[in-house]
């Protein structure tokens, strides 16, 4: 509520309600003004009938206070956790932000609040430098993508990313993986046949925390750069931003049919890429650009086109295209219950390198393999070419 009720007229207070609007152990958020003509947004608590005002905006991402977690006297914000003290503003613990606190003062059961801080926050958290550089580099990325004087189109070298989502754990037991395995086979043969420029990232080599849920408490607590990796600079989320969204032209997933889905850690993974897609609903950001992505779903027993249907799903969310034939699967069917036999009957259609004899040239999967590869490939020059996806948002902003 906004009141201009001031206890004199020389007077900085405000009259923001009364002292049984607010509950002991429970907070409300007021807006008033400042001498200036400006709102301010303030959260009042009630602990044990004293009561005491501070920034109702968290000095991290700008969590409602009021809406926080409040002990004592700390309050804990909703969003990603920052704590401060209600009766001065500052941190719970040391090296914290710190967030204005204001004067309260109770006269006939009416709450005023003094619209000049008592104590003025202070920003101390620093991100690490890892999130750090991601995010500028970011930031630098989406200027230069947006402007067409400064970028020009790089088509003759075409990066392929690979990454492998299977949990083949080769430190405890070595085991070959299918899905890895074809992987491997197709960014070889881009390597080779292509001149093109290959990575492949284990997801099972990497530390990375599980997704926190932040976006079903906010849309704007989903940030860019995800604060997991903002808070623990040991996340190795990061690789996954920055290769995804800086190098990666073409994006292939490899993942097993895990009891007809895509594999643990595959979910694992994209749980956390959901601030990558947030940043389009949150900010009308498009972190994507001119990107294509393509699959490689193995396994044992049928279930291909519902993992494809599911991977499709999602990494067009994020902003990528796909090319002709986007995906390739491979299974045994429902009866193979000899899984120990998997492997040898995937690779009896394909080798370690792309030097193969007409025999396995001849095979569907190498075949199939062969068409996806050259399929992104081909997209991706489109796309890079016609500045695609600067064309589109250029169009949808205008029209």
């Amino acid at each position: 509520m906004i009141d201009r009720e001031k206890i004199n007229n020389n007077s900085s207070y405000r009259y923001v309600g009364l002292v049984t609007d607010i509950k002991s152990g429970v907070s409300k958020s007021y807006t008033i003004r400042t001498d200036g003509e400006q709102h301010l947004d303030i959260a009042v608590f009630n602990i044990n009938g004293k009561f005491h005002a501070i920034s109702d905006s968290c000095a991290h991402k700008g969590g409602p206070l009021s809406k926080g977690f409040l002990e004592g006297d700390i309050i804990t914000c909703p969003w990603h956790g920052w704590k401060y003290s209600v009766k001065t503003g500052k941190s719970a613990h040391e090296g914290g932000d710190s967030v204005n606190s204001y004067e309260v003062k109770i006269i006939k059961n009416k709450i005023y609040v003094n619209s000049i801080p008592s104590n003025v926050g202070k920003r101390i958290f620093k991100s690490s430098e890892a999130y750090l550089n991601l995010k500028k580099s970011v930031d630098d990325y989406l200027i230069l993508k947006s402007n067409n004087n400064i970028l020009p189109v790089d088509d003759k070298k075409v990066r392929f990313l690979g990454i492998s989502t299977t949990n083949s754990n080769d430190k405890v037991a070595p085991r070959k993986s299918t899905s890895e395995d074809a992987l491997h086979f197709a960014l070889e043969y881009a390597k080779k046949n292509l001149e093109a420029e290959t990575v492949m990232i284990k997801l099972r080599d990497l530390e990375f925390n599980h997704c926190e849920g932040y976006y079903s408490k906010n849309p704007n607590a989903c940030i860019f750069p995800c604060t997991i990796s903002e808070r623990d600079s040991e996340d190795q989320m990061i690789q996954i931003y920055e290769k995804v969204i800086l190098w990666a032209d073409i994006v292939l997933i490899a993942t097993p049919i895990r009891w007809g889905s895509a594999s643990s850690l595959y979910y694992k993974m994209i749980q956390r890429m959901n601030c990558v897609q947030n940043q389009i609903i949150s900010h009308d950001r498009y972190l994507i650009r001119d990107k294509v992505a393509a699959f490689i779903i193995t396994g044992g027993q049928d279930n291909v086109q519902h993992v494809a249907g599911e991977l499709m799903s999602f990494w067009s969310q994020l902003g990528f295209v796909f090319g002709k034939f986007p995906f390739v699967g491979w299974t045994r069917g429902w009866y193979a219950e000899d899984t120990e036999n998997n492997y040898d009957a995937m690779t009896s259609s394909l080798k370690n390198n792309t030097s193969v004899s007409k025999e396995y040239q001849n095979s569907k999967m190498y075949n199939d393999l062969v068409k996806t590869i050259n399929g992104a490939l081909e997209m991706s020059l489109l796309v890079k070419r016609n500045k695609y996806d600067q064309t589109v948002l250029h169009r949808s902003n205008n029209a």
